[in-house]
């Protein structure tokens, strides 16, 4: 749209925002411009849009990598203080005093 009929559009648009009645030749030329302005918009949005949520879902697919990897290796932790546990136990005659460390 260029300058001279955005200029236009946007003294239909006022008076829309006023409230006031527009002839039929009026409201055809403000919904065309609505829709060309909407259009345009759409038309900048989506490539970034796009671009955005690939980059996103890229993230999200990584944190989820490294949130099984971090479950596995706590698994693995928490096993190994069990085992160290049983261990310590078996070396003093008795156990650690309080709760044990590693989850059950």
């Amino acid at each position: 749209m260029d300058e001279q009929t955005y200029q236009r559009w946007w003294q239909l648009h006022v008076r829309v925002a006023r409230d006031e009645k527009l002839s039929l030749v009026e409201q055809i030329e403000y919904d065309r411009g609505l829709q060309a302005l909407d259009s345009a918009e759409k038309q900048n949005l989506e490539p970034a849009t796009a671009a955005a949520l690939r980059q996103l879902r890229a993230r999200i697919a990584q944190l989820q990598t490294e949130n099984v990897q971090l479950q596995s290796k706590s698994t693995r932790l928490d096993r190994r203080i069990r085992a160290l546990e049983r261990i310590y136990t078996k070396q003093v005659g008795y156990e650690l005093v309080g709760n044990a460390y590693a989850a059950s």
